[in-house]
Parts: C-alpha cells; structure tokens; sequence
C-alpha cells in the first residue's frame, strides 16, 4: 500500500483545512487507512458504532451481495477497530466525522457541458457547492456555553479529496468527501471519465416538512444513504447507461436529506436522477447531448421556465433563479465554451452574488445578511483529461456598508495518474 497525504490551508487564517488523501492498495487497505483517520483524528472508538443487530445483519447481507468493494473497505475498518467485521453489534459501513445531529440542505448548482460545446472538446461538470459555514449547534440554533460552542469545529472545516487507486476491483477515482471519510462523496469522477454530483432536493424538503425520516443514530434502513450512491457509482459504472441502471437497482434511504443527482460521461451523455418526493417514482431526465443545468428544486415538477414560479428572489425561490441565470448565460453565449467561461457562470451563482441581488431589494437585504451559507467549493471536472480543479472559500470582509468581500483559493488541480 502507498499513502500521501498534503495540507492545504490550515485553518489558522481560512475557514477550510483541505486534506488531499492519495491510497494506492486493495479496498481492504483502503478502508483500513480510512478507519485510521477515524479514530485518529476524530476519536472514533467501537462503542460508537454499536447498532440494532438485526438492521446489521441485514446491511452486511446487502453489500456483500450488492457492493462487494465497499464491504471489502468495512473489512478494512473492522481490522483497524480490532472487531469481527461479521460481528452484528456493529456497523462499521459508515465513518461519520464532525456531525452528531442532522443536517441541512446542500444548495448547489451544477451544469455539465458536453464536449461538443467546449473549446477543447473535452467534457466538463462544473459544480458549486453551497452550505454552512457555522457548526452544528449554530446551524440546528441549539443553545449551547460559548466555551462548548466554540471547541466546535465547523461542519465543513474539513473536506477531503480522496484520490483512490484500487487494485483489486473499482474504478480509480478523485472526490471531494464530507461527513463520512468512508463515502461522503459530493461530487467526484472516476477512471472511465464518468463524472458525479449530489444535491439536496429542497422541494421535498419543503413537502415533508416535520415528516421528513432523519435516521438520528444507527439506520433503520438497508441500502445506500445518500452520499454512498455517488461513491457506488465512481466505483462500479463507465457510463451513463450503467449509472441509469444502477441507480434504478440499488436501493436507496437517506440518511439526512431527499437528494438529486447529476452523473455525465466523457461520450457527451448527461442524465439527471431524481425520485419522487414520497420516494415511490424514479426519474431520469436526459441531457440530450446539450448543456444540462441543475440547482435544488425536483426537474421532473420544473422541466421548462414556464413551469417556475415568477416573483421576487427569496431564499425560497433563489433555486430557480440560480437555474434560469445559469441557463440564460448559456443560451445567451455564441461561441464554444472555455473553462474561463465555465468559471465565470458558476460565479454568477455563488452565494455572494445571492445576496447581491437580495440586498437589491430592502425587503430581502437583512434576510440576506444573516444567511450563513457560502459557496464552499467550486468544482471542475474534466471528463477526457481525468483531471479535477477546486478553488476553495477562505475568509471574507465585511465593509461599512454591509457589503462583503470573498477571500477565494487559486484553483488546486489534480489528476488521476
């Protein structure tokens, strides 16, 4: 096995410290290294994997039938735990770190662009992904001593990219993981060009209201929680059509939030997956081999602009509005597509251009104020290069006149060797 790991910003002047983790090994040694860290650098210990043994048995049944790969990365962490990985007690399949109560939504925009649109033929997803920059007892408002909250670390202080090279079954691949080092993948592109994004689906949010199913503590569910979908399929599918097949086989729970998904591939193929809000009906829209844009509201309810609601820029409708100004850049744009030009329309989205044109409106500007999410990441991945760029949020200023300023990273880039 062969492990690197770098460190960029150190979270002493940036909001973020980012790992780059780089495993070449068996899915064994993968998970073992993973465990590592867990318990290392998290404090991980058995006792907080203990589970109902009946769900244990049951997911263990699932993914040695079903995802073999991720059930040889439990193995791993079993033997870093020192347990049976077979012992019902415990559920090693996740390895969440800087969560202990639920989340909130994941407010992202996201458009692939075939290469039949870029500059250089090559196909790009080009990815934002907004959420808090508070810790968890800020995000849930729960009351807490200033000396407990602030030995809080932010819930997304600490993003990995995981660069893993399996030898013994899976596809190569580089993901930004969050929440669980073990399969917390948000977005991410494997060996095969095919590339992936999760996003939280806020119109099922809003449905189920106090209806939503959290799963605080051990699941009660078998299958895949919603970020392991994407890493199941970096692991196992080429293409858009396995990934289509894949996702409508597997099955689904999540553990947090309703999520949609984006999945491309470098023949110039793009889908969009969703379920329902009731999660009995699957949805695949295709891309037809155009620009395909999506943000947080359900596509299938919304797939053409007459279908969204008019009116003034809330929170409320700010999905649609970041979907229709993307969509508008690019209708609007007459030329092939250069990854400045990628660049520039994600930012015209970040969340600081949000509240740019809420504070235009004195109704909106205070609500905008208090908001504390930020467009934590920018990703772009290039499908026949194989390689990925992030550019990360630092800091920012706030001036006088309550206008903010962001401090943004250069664009680290990365490639699958």
């Amino acid at each position: 096995m062969h492990v690197n790991e770098q460190t960029f910003f150190d979270g002493s002047d940036s909001f973020v410290t980012v790992h780059h983790l780089t495993v070449h090994g068996t899915n064994f040694q993968i998970g073992h290294k993973l465990a590592e860290l867990a318990i290392e650098r998290y404090g991980h210990s058995p006792n907080r994997h203990t589970a109902n043994p009946v769900y244990t048995k049951a997911r263990r049944a699932y993914f040695q039938r079903n995802y073999p790969i991720h059930w040889e990365r439990v193995r791993g962490v079993a033997a870093a735990f020192g347990l049976d990985p077979d012992d019902d007690g415990y559920d090693l399949t996740t390895l969440w770190y800087n969560l202990d109560v639920p989340l909130p939504a994941m407010g992202c925009s996201v458009v692939y662009y075939p290469p039949s649109t870029t500059a250089s033929s090559s196909g790009y997803l080009s990815r934002n992904y907004d959420f808090s920059i508070g810790t968890m007892a800020e995000v849930m408002q729960i009351p807490l001593p200033p000396e407990v909250k602030n030995q809080m670390p932010p819930v997304m202080g600490e993003p990995y990219i995981m660069e893993w090279h399996p030898e013994d079954g899976g596809y190569e691949s580089v993901a930004i993981h969050a929440f669980d080092t073990l399969s917390g993948t948000l977005d991410g592109l494997n060996s095969a060009g095919l590339a992936v994004s999760i996003m939280a689906d806020e119109e099922a949010m809003a449905e189920l209201g106090p209806n939503l199913e959290l799963h605080l503590g051990p699941p009660q569910a078998i299958g895949l929680h919603e970020l392991q979908v994407m890493r199941f399929l970096l692991d196992t599918c080429a293409t858009t059509d396995e990934a289509k097949e894949a996702l409508l086989t597997i099955k689904q729970y999540y553990a947090f939030v309703p999520c949609h998904y984006i999945v491309a591939d470098k023949a110039g193929n793009s889908f969009i997956y969703e379920n329902s809000t009731g999660r009995n009906v699957q949805h695949i829209i295709d891309g037809t081999g155009q620009p395909q844009v999506v943000t947080n509201f359900q596509v299938h309810k919304h797939p053409t602009p007459d279908q969204m609601p008019k009116g003034a820029l809330t929170l409320e409708t700010n999905a649609f509005w970041r979907y229709q100004t993307l969509a508008d850049r690019i209708s609007e744009h007459n030329d092939l597509f250069t990854t400045n030009d990628l660049k520039a329309n994600n930012v015209c989205v970040n969340v600081m251009k949000l509240f740019e044109e809420m504070s235009a409106d004195a109704a909106y500007g205070s609500i905008a104020a208090n908001v504390q999410s930020r467009t934590l990441w920018h990703s772009l991945y290039d499908l026949q290069a194989g390689t990925a760029e992030f550019s990360f949020y630092l800091s920012e200023k706030v001036h006088a006149d309550g206008t903010r300023t962001e401090n943004r990273s250069d664009y680290l880039r990365f490639a699958l060797e």
